[in-house]
């Protein structure tokens, strides 16, 4: 079994007869938040330019379920002149799906189910739906065994067993009971080379809300504890910290360097280190880098980039958690992307009509709540509304921010137009920051979590490069 790293958990394992693609994010940046880190090599996307014959997905999170990767996968560029360039019909795709209709709303958009959907708008057709904990065979010679994550959505790890090599992802899995108890059973195999996510555990509260970090050393400490517990639980022959790809790079003037700073409690190249102390064998990989897998034995080769290439303490140094580093206030006058074109009346007109048939909206029906929401418009003044989701009512309340005009318990939104602009049209992610930082409620995340909201968002960009056809 042949592993290149494509970097965060995308993986492409190659098993002789096979091609096996893992959660693809395959362009250097995410949205103008998020970016890979280390930085994908300019000529990484060549290794997929013969194709693959499978791709799984470990869960629905927009890092491991890229619509923008999964669209550069349709294309083959070393076809004959009468041939097509698409191959997602010879592609199988293999993903997690749960019994619970409406999803579960996550911190990084949409429900499990929208996979399907974005798998099929895609054209991908030889759909492999698997719930956590079930078997699927890939031809004669490669078994997937997947292990439930202890999320409350649809997430798994893959056990990927050949007659020679077997390789668990665990991606941002969990660690969960089953798992364990599969493991370290009377016949267990330990795995050769376990993929355990070394920042599954992170600060609560920091990221989303900007608020500031208390015990830093008990925030370490279970994030060690949950890393250990995958360790013993595993008995892999070789450990790499993984998932531990990306790092927060934000566009334009404002410095977002104070993430990076706040939120990573444990890095890879500390888990090595604790691997170390627990006399246990771990490597680390970066984007590029090759693992050989066979007969037992665990090695690293040339691939795209030596297994020497990376200076991995100078890597995660950037995300190391410091406890002197400030978690600054968001401010919208700062804290704000793009330029805004539209009144703020109309997007808030817009965040109304998305807003129609979320869960922030069900409840509002019950409740009858009301939302202070303040915009800080490209000329420097702030105004703030009152919005009735109920209704659709919207009323001017006057100059200031949010907070200044609360009369009544009620949620309250404080952002720069600029910025609301940007995320209803789909310049950003709204994943689990920026947006956040600006309320104390749930409803921008209802608008931008909903999957009809990114089911739009895909139209649009698949519009925009077919000329409103869908891929063949």
């Amino acid at each position: 079994m042949r592993l290149t790293s494509l970097g965060h958990a995308a993986v492409l394992v190659e098993t002789g007869g096979r091609r096996i693609l893992f959660d693809p994010w395959l362009t250097q940046r995410l949205d103008r938040f998020w970016e890979h880190h280390p930085a994908l090599p300019d000529t990484l996307g060549e290794l997929l330019d013969g194709g693959v014959d499978h791709i799984v997905l470990s869960h629905h999170h927009f890092d491991h379920h890229h619509f923008p990767s999964l669209t550069r996968l349709l294309e083959d560029g070393e076809v004959d002149f009468d041939d097509s360039p698409h191959r997602a019909a010879e592609t199988e795709c293999v993903f997690p799906v749960g019994d619970r209709v409406p999803p579960r709303f996550t911190a990084s958009g949409l429900g499990h189910q929208a996979i399907g959907w974005t798998l099929r708008r895609l054209g991908f057709e030889r759909l492999t739906p698997v719930t956590p904990g079930e078997t699927v065979r890939l031809g004669e010679d490669v078994v997937l065994r997947t292990f439930v994550s202890d999320v409350p959505f649809p997430e798994m790890s893959v056990l990927v067993e050949t007659a020679g090599a077997s390789v668990l992802l665990c991606g941002d899995s969990i660690l969960h009971e089953s798992t364990v108890r599969h493991f370290t059973g009377p016949d267990a195999r330990p795995p050769d080379v376990a993929f355990v996510p070394a920042h599954s555990v992170s600060p609560p509260g920091v990221l989303t809300e900007r608020r500031p970090l208390g015990d830093h050393a008990a925030v370490r400490a279970r994030a060690v504890a949950n890393f250990d517990r995958y360790v013993h639980a595993l008995g892999a022959r070789v450990t790499v910290p993984s998932s531990f790809g990306w790092k927060v790079s934000g566009e334009g003037e404002r410095d977002y360097g104070w993430c990076n700073r706040t939120i990573f409690p444990f890095t890879p190249w500390e888990a090595l280190a604790r691997l170390r102390e627990l006399g246990r064998e771990g490597l680390l990989w970066g984007p590029g880098q090759v693992i050989e897998v066979a007969d037992g034995k665990v090695e690293q080769y040339n691939g795209p980039h030596a297994p020497d290439g990376y200076d991995f303490e100078a890597v995660y140094a950037e995300v190391t958690l410091d406890p002197a580093a400030e978690v600054p206030p968001f401010d919208p006058a700062h804290d704000r992307a793009g330029r805004q074109n539209r009144s703020s009346q109309r997007l808030l007109t817009e965040v109304m009509d998305l807003l129609v048939g979320s869960d922030f909206w069900y409840r509002a029906l019950d409740s009858g709540a009301t939302h202070t929401f303040s915009l800080h418009d490209d000329g420097g003044s702030t105004h703030s509304y009152l919005l009735e989701p109920v209704s659709g009512r919207i009323s001017h309340l006057g100059p200031g921010p949010a907070r200044d005009h609360l009369s009544q318990d009620n949620g309250y939104t404080e952002i720069a137009a600029s910025t609301l602009q940007a995320l209803l049209d789909s310049e950003l992610l709204f994943g689990s920051s920026y947006g956040l930082w600006a309320s104390n409620s749930g409803l921008l995340s209802a608008v931008f979590h909903h999957p009809a909201f990114y089911t739009r968002r895909v139209d649009r960009a698949l519009s925009r490069e077919t000329g409103g056809r869908a891929p063949v």
